[in-house]
């Protein structure tokens, strides 16, 4: 990609590379994208080190992206497109952006035929998503366009019968303007006429609109499943032998120092965590499950958390009682910042049924290598379940999923799946300043939305939600107490579910098999 492409104007370089990129060592792929990953960054305005300390990501890592001795996930190209665009208050024009992306997969497949096919399968969903949000979008318009259109035809309704019963009486006292009368009545005829087409016109657009949208979303949900399938495929692949494009990225990165460790683990600079050089070895696994093991827990709280420098790693829960030993449950990795995904699992115990925070703690490892490349936590996992007989729990149970759409809600959830041992506490505290208040319905789903620490989902178009005027009491206010306000205020088309997982706010009616409670107008119903 020519620096013509680029938008301009933009800030003088100022991005200085320490590593050369070599052609004929890394590949004519990963060469064109070096180069165009090169051009990029110079839009930002600043040095290299500084663009790794504000976007949270390993400056070595991102020198080895820049010098093509890795290829970097599609997530980091998007991020510094973005972080440029903003930069220089100008868009990269599409055509340059597309460049990009094709240089990036043709990079991928050269270098890592399974990734590329993994993120050709993203790039699909991510398509299918998008027409399903603008389908959605478009069914929403519609629905609102034939609401109003029966308005206006109930209205034109009434003032036909109110021009019939004026016709009526002009007949009887005043026939020279009954000629007035008929010329009116014919136009409101004529107009009613007209409305009611267009109410049958954008019906059927609404119908087709429907149709769409719900083969776009099915075609998201089939994409999800083989999208999950094939991720766990590659999983399983990583943790045994790994592919012959991941074994040349790390023959490139190879000829650095310090880039690959064959002995046990070296302090940094990062914080007061251990860090992990990682050499591909049949012993990795154990070395760095004795790491995370020799590691003194420290508690999953939110100041303990903020405390650990950002960087990627690998991290253990556990959890701990006084009348049982210290359980292992779950292991994680962070492909950038260890304390935004162990924020995350710590967001999802709270508000949970049966398991109190202050019994949650964790160890971690900052891993200074491309984690896509090597999957660290399978290699633990795998030397857990072979050498020492250990499954942890939360690995299996969907604790570490992400958020399901909406085909996902009908799921059947087995037993021991995290929402059903765990599910949500519906007496959840929301913080609250003291004060009675009215707030539209639309303005309350986003005040008690972002008190949760679980998933609360929902649509609410603008008009009925904003006129649906809820009071609020002071003091604090419970979770169930809220969906209770919400259901009452929007009325008993509406219904909240509480499903073990999350909660939803439709205009529905519809049982899930995961439901613990409905909220539909004054009814509060338990599944």
């Amino acid at each position: 990609m020519s620096q013509g492409e680029l938008p301009g104007p933009y800030r003088p370089r100022s991005m200085v590379f320490q590593r050369d990129v070599d052609r004929a060592h890394v590949g004519a792929e990963r060469y064109e994208l070096a180069l165009a990953l090169r051009d990029l960054a110079q839009r930002l305005g600043v040095s290299l080190s500084r663009y790794a300390v504000r976007v949270s990501w390993d400056r070595s890592t991102l020198s080895r992206y820049f010098s093509g001795v890795l290829v970097p996930p599609a997530e980091f190209v998007e991020q510094l497109i973005d972080d440029g665009d903003r930069e220089t208050s100008s868009e990269l024009t599409p055509a340059a952006r597309d460049l990009v992306r094709r240089l990036h997969r043709s990079a991928l497949r050269a270098t890592s035929p399974q990734s590329a096919a993994l993120q050709d399968l993203r790039d699909e969903l991510a398509a299918a998503d998008r027409e399903s949000r603008h389908l959605q979008q478009e069914t929403e318009l519609l629905r609102e366009m034939v609401r109003s259109a029966h308005e206006r035809l109930r209205e034109q309704q009434v003032r036909l019968r109110q021009l019939e019963h004026a016709g009526a009486a002009d007949r009887l006292a005043h026939r020279a303007e009954l000629a007035q009368w008929t010329a009116d009545f014919a136009s409101v005829q004529a107009e009613r006429d007209a409305l009611q087409a267009t109410l049958t016109r954008l019906s059927a657009e609404l119908a087709d609109a429907e149709g769409r949208a719900r083969d776009a979303e099915e075609r998201c949900a089939v994409l999800e499943q083989r999208l999950e399938t094939a991720e766990a495929q590659a999983e399983e692949h990583a943790a045994g032998a790994g592919e012959p494009g991941d074994d040349l990225a790390r023959a490139g990165a190879a000829g650095h120092r310090d880039v690959f460790m064959t002995t046990g683990a070296t302090r940094t600079t990062n914080g007061d965590g251990v860090s992990f050089h990682l050499g591909i070895t049949a012993a990795l696994g154990a070395r760095l499950a004795q790491t995370l093991d020799e590691q003194a827990a420290v508690p999953l709280t939110e100041a303990d958390v903020r405390m650990l420098a950002p960087g990627p790693g690998i991290f253990q829960l556990i959890r701990r009682a006084p009348d049982r030993a210290d359980e292992p449950v779950y292991l994680g990795k962070a492909d950038h910042s260890l304390p935004r995904q162990l924020e995350d699992a710590r967001m999802k115990i709270l508000g949970r049924e049966h398991l109190l925070p202050e019994e949650m703690y964790f160890t971690s490892v900052y891993v200074e290598d491309d984690l896509s490349a090597v999957a660290p936590e399978l290699l633990v996992l795998k030397h857990l379940r072979d050498e020492r007989g250990i499954e942890l729990p939360w690995n299996r149970n969907g604790f570490g999923s992400r958020e399901a759409g909406r085909n996902r809600d009908r799921t059947q959830l087995s037993a021991l799946h995290f929402d059903m041992v765990h599910p949500i506490d519906l007496g959840w505290v929301l913080h609250d300043d003291g004060r009675r208040r009215v707030w539209s319905a639309r303005d309350f789903a986003g005040h008690v939305k972002a008190r949760l620490p679980y998933v609360f989902r929902y649509t609410l178009a603008r008009g009925h939600a904003d006129a649906a005027l809820t009071e609020v009491p002071p003091g604090p206010l419970r979770a169930d107490t809220a969906f209770r306000i919400l259901a009452r205020g929007l009325g008993p088309s509406w219904q909240v579910s509480a499903l073990k997982g999350r909660v939803l706010l439709y205009e529905e009616h519809t049982d899930y098999p995961s439901a613990v409670r409905y909220y539909r107008g004054e009814d509060v119903l338990d599944a």
